[in-house]
């Protein structure tokens, strides 16, 4: 019986383990991503939003994150622009439905030159498409 339970812990603290490591993994690979996107947004003049939103969309999907819309909000200001990206790592899963994640987050702004062409449209909020 002894056996039984710290075979069970053992399986537990593995499981846990590597949840950690997929988090880990996961935020990484988004905050890279936009920190990618931003590079690329800066050589230019001032980005459009909708272009960077769906430029990190893209990004952190190829880098093997599926994140929705929902997920990305962009805000722009008068010098700068916002990044918000909120998502979460399934970490127990029963019937389809998530029992356990782990929410994450990548908080990011991007300076915008005094010198920068200014938009056409004046300073809004994508919000999240429902």
């Amino acid at each position: 019986m002894r056996l039984i339970v710290w075979g069970l812990v053992i399986v537990a603290l593995g499981y846990a383990a590597y949840s950690g490591m997929i988090s880990i993994w996961s935020y990484i690979s988004v905050a890279t991503s936009v920190d990618e996107v931003f590079q690329k947004a800066r050589t230019g003049g001032r980005p459009d939003v909708g272009e960077l939103r769906e430029m990190l969309l893209k990004t952190t999907n190829e880098g093997g994150v599926p994140l929705t819309e929902r997920d990305v909000t962009v805000l722009e200001g008068e010098r700068s622009i916002q990044v918000q990206i909120v998502w979460s790592v399934p970490v127990v899963v029963y019937k389809g439905e998530v029992v356990l994640a782990v929410p994450l987050s990548v908080k990011r702004t991007l300076e915008v030159a005094e010198g920068a062409p200014a938009t056409t449209s004046p300073p809004r909020r994508l919000a999240p498409r429902r």
